[in-house]
Parts: structure tokens; C-alpha cells; sequence
């Protein structure tokens, strides 16, 4: 959609001093050129509906809306009317709001977060209370949690206290010890604040930001009636996705609302004479609260840290199904974007408008020299290995399948014979050299990364905020794949073989008759196979019936008995306990042939590999939650 048609439509304005009947200047029109070509070449280059724009730039502020509403392709986007949904870009507001209670005095962000929250009963795992700094930091040390942060029908979302009381994540480090992102931190952020004010979340900030903002079409409402302006279509009809945790991302605004949010962060916490925090706060909140080391960009106060060759950005990013947004402020130069699309590639499209505006207001050097090793980094050999997002190392539920298969790639490491470190992370190659011990910038790039050790062994590496635990060989998915594999055919050679040989010995008129004590162990290690057979059985037929059930999604919240077909492959492994007793047993007296002791020892070992691969991904006696 072109800049004329928007504007036709109704869908740009440009907002700084329009009381006063302010014209645009020279460089309000280059910075609105500029943004019109990006946005038209990310829908042209993109499977993406609609953008919405928001720039704030000192004084000057534009909002644009550019091709359709969501799926209403007969209504222009119009950037102070057209909702779109901001997914963890919902963050901002929260944390914004945390910060007004710090502000207010109503909450000390070093204090105990159990000392106001009522809803929600803390694991006491470790000595050092949690507090807001680590939520907002996200290194409180919880587990990821997936289950409950999200329904299909709007009918399902529940209240937020229950949805943080379900299901509360394990507690896996102490808190501050290393950053995972996760939305249960900011919904137990959004729970404090209802707690400390007595106000649900939601209503507390409309009456505290959103109404003295102006951003009168921004909601925390999970299924607003303007989301899909088409007569004919009803949200629900195209809409699979409801946050049950509306703190972390469940805000619908519009881009006029988000350039009104933007200019009170630029602009001292106040917009229009309107005041949600004071200008001390709106510091605090910008400044780096956390980071892993100094080289590393880290956390502002709910907010990332980015840097681009000496530009220091704070931003949030964000995505639920069919949209994408990114929020950046550059607070040394009072510059503040927004950027959100829906689409099929709403993310590709996000992105383009996002790196256009951010090559104009925080350019990179591309004249910069590469970076070339100085020598072998210390402890070179100790780096190399395969590394695990801790989404899933540190997951004590049956999540952690989930995650391990669906939720990132691993990341390989090598050292190169000329010193540098070579990374690969699915079709990504990185190149980074040692700046000092185990902490490595990239060789082209703005961006560091370090290792961390415990106990005097590498465990970790962080690659700026993103942490990946080293795993052992065996813990590869593609190995566990080959020892899934070849156990697989080692027990069907057991569960098909073994009656196949008893009906030959019968066809044959039975002169051979195995020992009673070979004939048992059989049988044993057949009810250890059968737990398997049964598990898979199980778990397909009652995963079936939820799917049929009108209720959430499986994944998104199981029903309480879910748990119990978990209870089968457990049995299984206990039996296949005992099948091992009888195969040393049977080698110990040495009364089997012995090609049927080595058999019988191989499909117990093989049903030992399948349960351990269970037990490995929190498949037996599984923690739903």
C-alpha cells in the first residue's frame, strides 16, 4: 500500500505539534519516506497482510499504517485505530508498570517478592529469596514453563492468579545465577501487582497507564472485538491463540497507542502533561540492571540490551501466531520505534522495517577490519562439544521433550587450527576470537559471547542472553535416535522371535522344551516390552479423546489424569528390572545355551536403552507441572 493510499485511508499522521497546526519538515519528510519504502518493500518481499509504524525521534513523532487489517483485506491498516496483537512486546507495559510501583514506593525491587504476592505460594528451594530485580531480569531461576500460557478458545483463559498457581514452575538455580527468559516471570510480576494494589492487572492499567497515556485502544482483553474488522469474521473463527498470561502477551494495542508508550520513556514519563512515572524512574529503568559480564550486552529493567557499534539500544521483541512487533528505544538519542505485522512471514516483515530505521538512526561500520586470533584460546580442548538451550536441560516436567525437539537448535562448538572459535547453530556458521579468558567477540559482528564454569569444568556458554548447557555424547538428539533405532529392532527380535521359535518347536512336535526358568525370564522381559506397546497405545488414544473433549489443547493444559498414562512405561521399567535379575542369573548358573543367555541379555539391554531415553526426557512417573 502505498504512502498516498494510507494517507487517504486515513492511516498516517504526524503527530508532534499538531495542535499548534505543525507542519512537516525537510527531515520529517525524509524519516517518512524513508519508513513508506521500507514498509512497502516488506510486504512486497513478504507473505505479511498489514504493518503498522511507529517513530518517535525527538520532537517529531509519525505514525503509518501500511496494507490490511487482519483478515479484512477491504480495510486499510490505520495506525490510531487497527489492533494488532503485540505478543512479548505486552512486557513493555508490565514492566512499565513494575517500575511505577517502585516509583511509588509500593514495592522495593530487592525485597523478597513473596513479601506482596498472596496468589502464589514460592518454592523455598534455595536460601536467596527471589525479588523483582531477578524477575524483570529473568534470572530468577525458574524452569521454562509452556503448559498454561496459552488456550485456544478465549473462553478457556483464566483468572491470573490461577494461571500462576498451576502448575508453578521448578526452581533449578538460585536466583541471579544465569539468565532464561521466561513469560512466567512477568505474569508473576503482573500477579504482584494486582496483589499490591488489589486491582486486577488488567484494570490497573487502564486506569494507570493506558488512560493517562491516551492509548485508548489498547487492551489486556483476550479477544478484543476490533481485532478482525470484517462483518463476515469473527476472532474466533481465525484466531487459535489466547494468552493465559496476559502480562507477558496478551496486550492488543495500535501503533498510535505504542508511539504514545514510546514518547513517555523518551520523554521523562510524561506525555502531554500526563505523568505515569518520574523521570528518575524512567532512568532506572533504562539503565543495565543485570548482565552475565561487562563485555556482554545484558538487562535493563524488563528490557534488552543491544548494542550496534557503540549505540546502546533497550528493546523487547515479540510473536504469537500470525504477528510479530518489535519495541526499540535509543535513550542517549531520544529515538523510539515500533514495528508490528500480521502474516504468514509477519516476522520477516517486522524485521526488514525494524533494520531499515535502525541503519538510519544507529548505523553499523562496515569499514571495520576483521578480527584475526592471536593464538589458541585458553583451554581450547575443554570448549569444544555440543551445547543445549537450558529450556530444555533444566526441565524437570515432560515439557522438556517438547522443548528439546521443537525450540531451537543446538549449538556446535570447534576451535579452527588458527585459533578462532568456530560455532555452528543450525545453517549458521559464527567466527569469534578470545578477548580474554573463555570470553570471545565475534569477528565481524557486535556481539560476545563467554563460557562458564562450575566446579572447574566447562558447563556452560552464553551467547549474549541465551544460555546453552555442554551435554555428553550420548544426550545427542541423533544419537539417541541411532540407540532408539537399534534397541528398537534388538526387542522386536525378542517380542516376535521368541513366539516364533515356540511355534516352531511345537510344528517340529516338541523335542526341545526350553527351561522353566527361561520360559519366566521370556515372559518378564515380554511384559517389560509390553509397557512400551502399552505406553505408545495409551498415549495416542488419550491424546485422541483430549483433542475431542471442548476444552484447552493437550499441550496448553492437560487434564489432571493426563498424568496417569505415564504411570505404564514406569510399571514397564520396573519389570524390566527384574528381566535384567533373571539374565545374570541365567549367566551366573549357566544353564541357558548360550546364544539364548546372549539374546536374552541383548533385548533387556535394549529395553534398559528405551526406558532410559523415557527416563531422560521426564517420560516415567512424569511431573505434569
Amino acid at each position: 500500500m502505498s504512502r498516498t493510499a494510507a494517507a487517504g485511508a486515513g492511516s498516517a499522521l504526524v503527530a508532534s505539534g499538531l495542535a499548534s497546526g505543525h507542519s512537516a519538515t525537510p527531515r520529517e519528510n525524509d524519516l517518512e519516506a524513508l519508513v513508506d519504502e521500507a514498509a512497502d518493500r516488506a510486504l512486497a518481499s513478504h507473505d505479511a497482510g498489514g504493518l503498522a509504524v511507529a517513530v518517535v525521534d525527538g520532537d517529531d513523532v509519525i505514525t503509518n499504517g501500511y496494507g490490511h487489517a487482519f483478515h479484512s483485506e477491504d480495510v486499510p491498516v490505520r495506525a490510531d485505530e487497527t489492533l494488532f496483537r503485540v505478543g512479548s512486546v505486552s512486557k513493555v507495559v508490565t514492566w512499565t508498570v513494575a517500575m511505577q510501583m517502585v516509583d511509588m514506593n509500593r514495592v522495593d525491587p530487592y525485597a523478597p517478592v513473596h513479601d506482596h504476592i498472596e496468589a502464589v505460594q514460592i518454592p523455598e528451594t534455595y536460601d536467596d529469596p527471589i525479588t523483582l530485580e531477578h524477575l524483570a531480569t529473568h534470572t530468577p531461576g525458574f524452569e521454562v514453563r509452556g503448559w498454561g500460557d496459552s488456550v485456544r478458545d478465549p473462553a478457556y483463559v483464566r483468572p491470573l492468579a490461577e494461571s500462576v498457581s498451576t502448575n508453578v514452575p521448578t526452581r533449578v538455580r538460585p536466583p541471579g545465577e544465569l539468565p532464561q527468559y521466561t513469560n512466567y516471570a512477568a505474569a508473576l510480576a503482573g500477579q504482584l501487582l494486582a496483589d499490591v494494589t488489589d486491582r486486577p492487572f488488567g484494570e490497573y492499567v487502564s486506569a494507570n497507564v493506558f488512560g493517562p497515556l491516551g492509548m485508548t485502544n489498547s487492551t489486556f482483553r483476550p479477544a478484543p472485538p476490533g481485532l478482525v474488522p470484517a462483518e463476515d469474521v469473527s476472532v474466533e473463527e481465525v484466531v487459535s491463540f489466547y494468552s493465559d498470561v496476559a502480562p507477558a502477551s496478551g496486550l492488543h494495542t495500535t501503533g498510535a497507542d505504542m508511539a504514545r508508550l514510546l514518547r513517555a520513556h523518551l520523554n521523562g514519563g510524561v506525555v502531554d502533561g500526563d505523568r505515569i512515572l518520574s523521570a528518575s524512574a524512567v532512568n532506572e529503568m533504562h539503565r543495565q540492571w543485570y548482565t552475565p559480564h561487562e563485555e556482554i550486552d545484558g538487562m535493563a529493567f524488563g528490557l534488552f540490551e543491544r548494542s550496534r557499534d557503540g549505540t546502546r539500544l533497550v528493546r523487547h521483541g515479540g510473536a504469537v501466531p500470525q504477528f510479530a512487533s518489535e519495541f526499540v528505544l535509543i535513550p542517549d538519542d531520544d529515538v523510539g520505534l515500533f514495528v508490528v505485522a500480521h502474516g504468514n512471514e509477519a516476522s520477516e516483515a517486522k524485521q526488514a522495517v525494524v533494520d531499515a530505521l535502525l541503519e538510519r538512526f544507529a548505523p553499523l561500520d562496515s569499514s571495520e577490519e576483521r578480527l584475526t586470533p592471536s593464538g589458541t584460546p585458553e583451554r581450547a580442548a575443554e570448549l569444544e562439544g555440543r551445547y543445549r538451550s537450558v529450556n530444555t536441560t533444566d526441565n524437570e516436567t515432560a515439557e522438556k521433550l517438547v522443548f528439546g525437539l521443537l525450540t531451537g537448535d543446538p549449538i556446535d562448538v570447534r576451535v579452527g587450527d588458527d585459533g578462532r572459535l568456530i560455532t555452528q547453530q543450525g545453517d549458521t556458521t559464527d567466527e569469534w576470537v578470545e578477548i580474554e579468558p573463555l570470553v570471545f567477540t565475534h569477528v565481524e559482528e557486535d556481539s560476545t559471547l563467554m563460557f562458564r564454569t562450575a566446579g572447574g569444568d566447562v558447563t556452560h556458554l552464553l551467547d549474549g542472553l541465551g544460555a546453552y548447557e555442554k551435554i555428553a555424547y550420548h544426550e545427542q538428539l541423533s544419537v539417541q535416535g541411532w540407540l532408539a533405532a537399534i534397541a528398537t529392532v534388538t526387542v522386536l527380535t525378542g517380542l516376535l522371535g521368541w513366539p516364533a521359535a515356540r511355534g516352531w518347536r511345537w510344528l517340529r512336535g516338541g523335542e526341545t522344551t526350553p527351561l522353566l526358568s527361561a520360559t519366566r525370564a521370556r515372559w518378564v522381559a515380554g511384559a517389560g516390552i509390553a509397557g512400551l506397546v502399552l505406553f505408545v497405545v495409551v498415549l495416542i488414544g488419550a491424546s485422541v479423546a483430549v483433542a475431542s473433549m471442548d476444552r484447552p489443547t493437550l499441550y496448553n493444559r492437560p487434564p489432571a489424569w493426563f498424568g496417569a498414562v505415564f504411570i505404564v512405561p514406569t510399571i514397564g521399567a520396573l519389570i524390566t528390572v527384574g528381566a535384567a535379575g533373571y539374565a545374570g542369573r541365567a549367566w551366573y548358573r549357566e544353564d541357558w545355551p548360550r546364544l539364548a543367555r546372549v539374546h536374552y541379555s541383548a533385548v533387556v539391554v535394549a529395553l534398559a536403552v528405551l526406558y532410559w531415553l523415557l527416563h531422560y526426557w521426564n517420560l516415567l512417573a512424569v511431573r505434569m507441572g
